[in-house]
């Protein structure tokens, strides 16, 4: 009788034991459960919120290089949803579900609530924008090295590349839709173009100091001239609505006639101080310039001014020509690169008084057609003229107007409807599964 109490009292004590340890198995397990199911919706959530992602703009990334796909927060819900649910009640949303009997859910995961915001991620958003078009020559640079920004600079810069006819390029085009004006990022930036004044008393940089800087502003512009039509030597296999798109970026006007012209006229006004210069830094052109005044008596010095600011036009006009012919042009002139003679640039006229007293002297450049090469055809290219004006063009104004270009281009060859306000880069995602927060951001 003893001897089974004493089994009777071993079976309980290991009973106890073992219920002890059944229950501590249970709290592990519900604990391995736990966080197994927050690591598995943290990776659901996470492959969800890439689906999205994966919805990119294939034309907007196959022409321009951008990420950026079309919704809205209720889309991008919606979207998550889907994909998620697919993993948590293991069957997609909406379909039938086949042997639901076969599948065993460990984790009983239940999708509570989605919120997404997209505010931060639009790609009308400058830096966002900005961000993009880094991203995009990074990975160009990295992957082709500096022979990308090389091809880049030598692209178009060659002399003599331009035809004198425009025979087969686009006609010039002009913009008149007010709706499609009005839908345009850009609208609000009143239209200008580049402060020459501003440029020429503060000092002009170099291309060397463009090119060594490596800044973000300098990755921009060449995304530009790689990436849009300019009048000179810059086409692009590619359907646009403007042909002078570089000088658009820089003017805003709507018409490809009135771009070029602005651009021509401050190349002349970027010029003609340029020339100037030179002309009172050479003893020889100088020296003409004072010759030629001198027999003007007490007007001298007035004529002597007066020539100089003709021969500095006349030699910007020639300049102009020049460019637009497809040849180069030095940004500081030499004796080698200075095409107009005195004689050939400028004519002097005297102002005389009813009784023929001499009352004034002027000068004006003279009226030519072609234009005059000099003797060496060392300088910048068109494209390297437009590389320095963006180099120095409002950030904001620049990049707005690139997205103008982007969207005028895609609602005329891809859909009509396409808005650059209407894609995003990322979102933030905020969701609630069985009573746990979870909270993320996503973006390319």
């Amino acid at each position: 009788m003893r001897n089974f109490s004493k089994k009777g009292g071993i079976t309980i004590f290991l009973t106890s034991i073992l219920i002890t340890m059944i229950m501590a198995s249970m709290v592990f397990v519900h604990a391995a459960r736990s966080i197994c199911g927050a690591s598995y919706t943290d990776a659901v959530l996470q492959l969800a919120g890439r689906s999205v992602l994966s919805e990119f703009d294939r034309r907007l990334k196959d022409e321009y290089g951008i990420f950026a796909f079309y919704g809205t927060a209720g889309m991008v819900a919606q979207r998550i949803y889907f994909y998620a649910s697919a993993s948590f009640n293991k069957e997609i949303p909406g379909e039938i579900s086949i042997n639901p009997g076969f599948i065993t859910d460990l984790f009983r995961l239940e999708l509570e609530e989605i919120n997404v915001c997209l505010a931060s991620y639009s790609l009308m958003d400058v830096d966002v924008f900005e961000q993009q078009i880094e991203s995009y020559m990074n990975f160009m640079i990295a992957q082709r090295g500096i022979e990308f920004i090389r091809n880049l600079w030598s692209r178009g810069t060659a002399v003599g590349e331009r035809e004198a006819d425009q025979g087969g390029q686009s006609p010039e085009r002009e913009l008149r839709n007010n709706a499609e004006i009005l839908s345009l990022p850009s609208q609000g930036q009143a239209p200008g173009g580049i402060n020459i004044a501003q440029i020429v008393a503060g000092g002009i940089p170099s291309m060397d100091t463009i090119l060594s800087e490596g800044t973000l502003n300098f990755k921009v512009n060449e995304y530009i001239l790689s990436h849009f039509k300019y009048n000179v030597n810059g086409d692009k296999d590619r359907d646009t609505f403007f042909r002078n798109e570089v000088e658009y970026i820089l003017y805003g006007r709507m018409s490809d006639r009135e771009n070029l012209s602005r651009f021509r006229s401050d190349f002349i006004l970027l010029r003609t101080p340029l020339n100037s210069a030179h002309i009172l830094s050479s003893p020889q052109k100088r020296g003409a310039a004072q010759a030629l005044a001198y027999p003007f008596g007490a007007f001298a010095p007035a004529a002597f001014v007066a020539i100089v600011a003709a021969w500095s036009l006349a030699e910007a006009e020639n300049d102009a020509r020049l460019l637009m012919a497809g040849k180069n042009v030095a940004l500081i002139k030499t004796d080698s690169t200075w095409a107009l003679s005195l004689e050939n640039a400028v004519r002097v006229v005297v102002e005389d008084d009813d009784n023929g007293y001499m009352t004034g002297v002027n000068a004006f450049p003279r009226q030519v057609s072609g234009y005059v090469s000099p003797r060496s055809d060392a300088g910048l290219s068109y494209a390297d003229y437009l590389r320095l004006f963006l180099y120095l063009q409002r950030r904001e104004t620049k990049l707005l107007r690139v997205m103008d270009l982007i969207q005028l281009n895609l609602r005329g060859s891809y859909y009509e409807d396409f808005l650059i306000k209407s894609h995003y880069t990322g979102f933030s995602l905020s969701a609630v599964v069985s009573g746990k927060k979870f909270e993320y951001e996503q973006k390319y």
